[in-house]
């Protein structure tokens, strides 16, 4: 979020508009602050030279500054069309007269300069480009060739014009830069929200929604992983567990969906606590299957993880008349290792694991079975 108080009014009216839209309304914002910026210097050079023969052109100006606050307006009550029409013609108009008042000598008709470049950056559309570019080359011949030193209404000294001529002549350098560094900058902006934006959707499609572990893709993702660290260093072990919550489907029908929903948060955030590693991932396998992926695990330190998840979930007392394991909600679990070596396959180790579970429901669940292989 932009804290920047310049950068806020820039962003007027870009809430909720695509990014093309909202760059061309933040353009015209930049336009009108830009705009009326660069006006008050000059304002001030005419109150200090002579305000009394300058007094048309301060209240001309006076004039441009509101037409550039009210586009600022129009752009926040989403008036965009508006807006844009009004800063950009203001600023070919204010050029136009004010030049007509103080000649080509003070160097003001530079600015048509920056129009050409500031549309060049924010708008890809060869007719808005053609058209703009075009009304600023015209309108920069025009002053050229009407307002030559000398001719205008306004007569200032010599000394003062080359100060002036050569302020405008800075300013049109500067705001000829600052259109494309700002188009960059929107660009830049633009591509860190996006990446952002992926990365949160890729974790957010990683993750279950009800429980808040991970799901089965990233179960999947994260076994194959590891499963190929493994095949890369002799020996390593690599564990798999399988876990039931016992008799679901009776607590489901005695208490309810939304209880059961609620028990397999409990369940999920128990099963959480279980592992002590931060490489150790606990997913969601299915329904009300957890499963858990071990790195570097033997069945030795894979049974002692699953006693404990057991335990936790058993201490968690959630009654469940309706289990014929016990009072409580229990877990059931199948455990899996295997030393990992060559032409092995990891999903051979999930099915290991689902036997394993098999098993253990057999011999009158709330309990672990363990198989194991080596080389």
């Amino acid at each position: 979020m932009d804290v920047n108080p310049i950068t806020k009014l820039w962003s007027f009216g870009t809430t909720g508009e695509p990014p093309e839209r909202a760059r061309q309304i933040k353009y015209a914002n930049q336009i009108a602050l830009l705009a009326g910026a660069v006006t008050i210097p000059y304002q001030i050079f005419y109150l200090v030279h002579d305000p009394r023969s300058c007094l048309w052109l301060i209240l001309a100006n006076l004039l441009f500054m509101g037409a550039y606050a009210a586009g600022l307006a129009l752009n926040h009550i989403g008036r965009h069309v508006a807006a844009r029409t009004l800063v950009v013609s203001t600023v070919y108009v204010q050029l136009f007269v004010v030049t007509s008042f103080i000649s080509t000598g003070a160097g003001v008709h530079l600015f048509y300069l920056v129009q050409g470049v500031g549309v060049l950056s924010y708008s890809r559309r060869w007719p808005m480009l053609l058209l703009f570019g075009g009304v600023a080359t015209a309108l920069f011949l025009v002053c050229h060739f009407a307002f030559p030193p000398g001719s205008t209404a306004l007569r200032f000294p010599p000394n003062a014009l080359e100060v002036m001529y050569a302020g405008s002549a800075a300013g049109t350098v500067f705001l000829t830069g600052i259109f494309p560094y700002l188009f960059q900058l929107e660009i830049d902006r633009a591509e860190a929200a996006l990446l952002a934006s992926n990365r949160e959707l890729e974790r957010l499609n990683a993750i279950d929604p009800l429980t808040g572990l991970g799901n089965r893709r990233s179960l999947d993702a994260c076994l194959d992983r590891e499963w190929r660290r493994c095949r890369r260093q002799p020996g390593a072990w690599l564990s798999v567990l399988l876990c039931d919550v016992d008799c679901f489907k009776p607590y489901n029908d005695s208490y309810g969906h939304l209880a059961g929903d609620e028990c397999l948060r409990k369940v999920a955030a128990a099963l959480n606590r279980a592992p002590r590693r931060a490489g150790d991932l606990v997913a969601r396998y299915g329904g009300e299957e957890f499963a858990f992926v071990l790195p570097s695990t033997d069945a030795a330190g894979a049974r002692a993880v699953a006693e404990r998840a057991r335990a936790l979930v058993s201490g968690l007392e959630i009654p469940h008349g309706a289990s014929v394991a016990a009072e409580v909600v229990t877990l059931s679990i199948g455990v899996a290792s295997i030393e990992v070596v060559a032409g092995a396959d990891p999903a051979d180790l999930l099915r290991q694991a689902d036997v394993a579970l098999y098993e253990a429901k057999e011999g009158g669940r709330n309990r672990v079975a363990v198989w194991a292989a080596s080389n």
